[in-house]
This record gives C-alpha cells, structure tokens and sequence, in this order.
C-alpha cells in the first residue's frame, strides 16, 4: 500500500498542534496554581498624631426626673374644682383640682387603701421575722462559742475540730447568720412595695395636689370634665396626665453599673450624655450619687448611678432612654497611637516605624489607655509612620483589588517611608509585602 505523503504530513502537523495544546494548557494550569498560592502580606499604616484622649465607661439608662413633672390621677368620676391655671406658680401639696368620685373612684380608692394596709402588714411581718432570726442566730452563736471552749476543741487547729458533734453546732451558727442577713433584703422589698401602695392611693384621692414646687403647664382640666379610669392587661387603673409642673432643676437620669464598672466610679466625675430622640445634641452632667449596696437580679448584682444634667431641657421628659458616657480620664493634645500597633516584647512596649522604606521596631512608653488607643510618653515624635497590623492575603486577589481601584501598595516600592502630606487628622496607609 503506497502512502500518500501529503496526508500523513498534514496527520502529524494535527497531532503536534494538539499536543501543545495540553502541554500549554497544562503549563497554565500548574503556573497559575502556584502563584495563587503566594500569599501577600498586608500592611495597614498608620500616622502618629496629636489628639485628645478620654477614658470612660458607657452606660445605659434613663431619666427619672425632668424639669417637667407630671400631674396624674387615677380617680373615676366629675371634676368639681379647678384651683390653678395655666402659668401659675405653686408649692408642693397645693390643690390642683377637686374630683367627685363616681361608684368606680370610691370602689378603686377602698381597694387601694386595702392594699396600702397589706402592704403595711407584710413590712411588720418582715421586721417581725428577723427579729427572730435575729434571737435564733445569737443562741446558735452562744451555743458554737460554749463549744469552743471545752477542753477538746479550745485550739483552732484541732482536729476534733472536724468531728461531727462540733460541725453541725457551727453549721447552725452560720445557717442562722446567713437567714438573719438575708432577711434585710425582705424588709426592703416590703418597704418598697409599701411606698408604691401609698403613691397609688394618693392616685385614687378625690383632691388632685401638685406634686413638686414649679408652674403649671398644660393644664387639661375644666369643670364639669368628667374623668374616667382606664385599665391595662392586669386590670388595673391606668392613671392619666391631667397637667405638667416647669420645675427649676436640671433633669436627672439614673444607670445601672456591673460589679466591675461601680469600682471606678465616685461622685463629681464628669458625664458625657446623649438621648436616644434626640441624635444632634449631646448634654453633659456630673455624677451625683452612687449605689455602694446594689440589688441581686437573678444572681446577677447591679449598683445604680444618679446623674445631675448640667442644663435643663423642653426636649427631655421623664422615663426617656438615654446613654451616659463616665470620664475616668482626660488628656489633651496628647501623641495617639492605636493598642494594635503596640507588641509585649521582654517587658516592653514596642512599636514598628517605617524610616527610608525600612522597618525599625522602637520601644515606647505609654501613659493614658482606652480600649482602642492609648497615649505615647517616649519613643515617637508627630508624623512617624508605624505599622499598625498585618493580615495575609492571596496575592491574586490582591492583584484583582488593585484592579477595582484598591490600597495595597508593594513594600519594597515604598519610598522614603515619609507620611503623605495634608491636615492633621489621622490617616492610614495599606502597603503590600509579597513573600
């Protein structure tokens, strides 16, 4: 068979076009594979600026009393008599208005007077109870003491200590302590639930008084209005505003603090405040009072913050969300540095600064910290370039982000290391270090 050589020329130029086809193809695929393994390291930078640097502890709460006091009532029936009028100047315990109580005010206000007087009972109960609370402790305590005395268990470190005859008297003892204090936390609930009891009789009273000194404001009652209770979901008398007192006092605002927080505060510390309604305003007010007891809320202990506003305010009503910022510390026109620009080495703090395109680590000293910045004593100068983190990346996607427009600048093309000119706010640089 004769071959045709035109034929099997052109078959073994088809096989070698496909071959290098593979073998580029594979060539790629391998090539491409292992640049996507480079990793780069990014470099985010930062200037070493002057600023003002403040220490505080946030807190949430609300306000509990404004220079607008409300006048309620929960009483049901025909207003009799107004006494006041709108701008009107009147003392604590002045009459605002006379109600005639319908059948429902005269069944509300016997109901919470019944309630006062349970209120009442359960306060004397309480008190009752730790007194003897009180008499069972101190027997158990003459008891443990009698026991400590007799020849065997005289020395502290014996170990007849450690029988049982003698631990069960000792147990008690502590048993009997522990129900004593306890019940101190009784007696101040029953108390409370007692003043709540009284403030909601007075709400059922047939004669409306003013509860603080200040002007009358909006005033809505006219003779011959009747009034009628609403209830809530429990069933209960919902009270209704029938005028506002304009006090003279700045409004003041209460927070609850942690076991840990309550340590650092005191009176007269400085607070930075903002409402939550009203976003382009914020107050200032100073710390006056704090909560050394606390109150237990499912095991969990929290200590109360009263803080005076420093002005008064229209805009700030009672029963408002607020958020209060404590100053521990203040320091101005101070060298800040970012907590993450900063590594423990051997006991010092030191810090990387970018000189001529090098990396040089320099120890620093530090004064004033907050969680994300901290003050520098010694070390670095206004405009200093220090590294303020790093973070590994895939130098493909690195390339694509360079592509969209992104910050990643290669170390070694880094000139001079000098900080870009400008104002003084702070600025950070990315750079980008291929491995």
């Amino acid at each position: 068979m004769i071959l045709n050589p035109f034929k099997w020329s052109l078959k073994i130029k088809i096989l070698s076009f496909v071959v290098l086809i593979i073998l580029g193809g594979g060539g790629y695929y391998f090539y491409h594979n292992n640049q996507a393994k480079k990793t780069a390291t990014k470099i985010s930078t930062q200037v070493v600026t002057k600023g003002n640097l403040v220490s505080s502890i946030s807190l949430s709460g609300q306000i509990e009393q404004s220079n607008l006091i409300s006048v309620s009532t929960k009483a049901s029936g025909e207003v009799k008599q107004v006494y006041v009028t709108d701008g009107q100047i009147v003392k604590a315990g002045d009459k605002i208005a006379e109600i005639t109580l319908d059948t429902t005010g005269i069944n509300n206000q016997s109901s919470a007077w019944a309630s006062y007087l349970n209120a009442k009972k359960n306060v004397d109960s309480a008190v009752a109870s730790q007194y003897t609370q009180q008499a069972t402790m101190l027997q158990n305590w003459d008891t443990y003491m009698d026991k400590t005395k007799e020849d065997n268990y005289e020395d502290p470190n014996s170990e007849y200590r450690n029988l049982a005859d003698f631990k069960i008297i000792q147990d008690q003892w502590l048993a009997s302590e522990i129900n004593y204090k306890t019940q101190e936390t009784s007696i101040n609930s029953a108390q409370a639930s007692l003043s709540q009891a009284w403030y909601n009789y007075q709400l059922y009273q047939a004669t409306i008084t003013a509860p603080v000194d200040g002007t009358i404001v909006g005033l809505n009652l006219v003779e011959g209005l009747s009034l009628v209770g609403s209830e809530n979901s429990s069933g209960g008398a919902v009270g209704q505003t029938v005028a506002s007192i304009k006090t003279v006092g700045n409004p003041i605002a209460s927070f609850t603090a942690t076991e840990v927080d309550i340590l650092n505060i005191k009176s007269g510390q400085k607070v930075n405040l903002t409402m939550d309604n009203i976003s382009d305003k914020t107050y200032t007010g100073t710390v006056a009072g704090v909560d050394r007891v606390g109150t237990v809320t499912s095991g969990v202990t929290q200590y109360t913050i009263l803080v005076k506003f420093n002005e008064a305010s229209d805009n700030i009503l009672t029963n408002m969300s607020l958020t209060g910022d404590i100053v521990l510390a203040e320091k101005n026109d101070v060298l800040i540095i970012p907590t993450t620009a900063i590594t423990e080495m051997n006991g010092k703090k030191i810090v990387k600064v970018i000189k001529n395109g090098q990396t040089q680590p320099i120890e620093i000293t530090t004064g004033l910290e907050t969680d994300t910045e901290i003050e520098v004593l010694t070390g670095l100068t206004e405009g200093d370039v220090i590294i303020n983190g790093t973070t590994a990346t895939n130098s493909i996607n690195s390339s694509n982000n360079e592509k969209k427009g992104g910050t990643g600048f290669m170390m070694g093309g880094m000139g001079g290391g000098q900080p870009p000119s400008g104002g003084g706010a702070v600025r950070g640089v990315m750079m980008e270090r291929h491995d």
